[in-house]
């Protein structure tokens, strides 16, 4: 039997929300909004005031100030989708959500193991896995799964996702 170990922190709750939204258009239109559309327009600006009233130090203000928007902008969108996400946990979700937990392949299911509790997810109920750069996400529903933070993650993660895929796959 295959198994990792873990530790989940209070920054990893937010990282499946973030996951999510990568994918959803409005967060895309959003982002794409504050990274190129408003320092494209604040660049025209920067044009005029240059070009029209001769004003360069003005227009090289207002040129930083689109360069610095197009950076800093998704950054705090970023960190408000984070403090918005935590805001939907009291302190006693996240006490019982943190901590140490152990993932075992078992033959007809994923055993979940937190301190004595047990429990057990047949392979017909998980949807799928995503491996992503820093996270492991598996999905119990279609908005709903359990977060793996790879940096907190001891064990062979690629076996462990190469296998617990195959049984997923084997049981739909």
């Amino acid at each position: 039997m295959l198994q990792i170990e873990y530790d989940l922190q209070e920054q990893d709750l937010t990282a499946f929300t973030e996951h999510e939204l990568q994918d959803k258009e409005h967060f895309q239109k959003v982002l794409r909004r504050h990274e190129v559309l408003l320092p494209a327009i604040m660049a025209l600006l920067a044009f005029f005031v240059w070009f029209y009233y001769g004003n360069v130090p003005g227009a090289i203000y207002i040129g930083l100030m689109a360069i610095l928007w197009r950076y800093v902008a998704p950054l705090i969108i970023k960190y408000n989708i984070r403090r918005r996400t935590l805001k939907l946990y009291s302190a006693e979700d996240i006490a019982q959500l943190t901590g140490h937990y152990k993932l075992v392949l078992e033959p007809q299911a994923l055993l979940l193991v937190r301190g004595k509790e047990e429990t057990r997810f047949p392979w017909r109920d998980l949807i799928r896995i995503e491996d992503t750069k820093k996270y492991i996400f598996i999905y119990l529903d279609v908005d709903q799964a359990l977060i793996v933070p790879k940096k907190q993650a001891k064990g062979d993660l690629k076996k462990f996702v190469e296998i617990a895929r195959k049984r997923i796959a084997a049981a739909e």
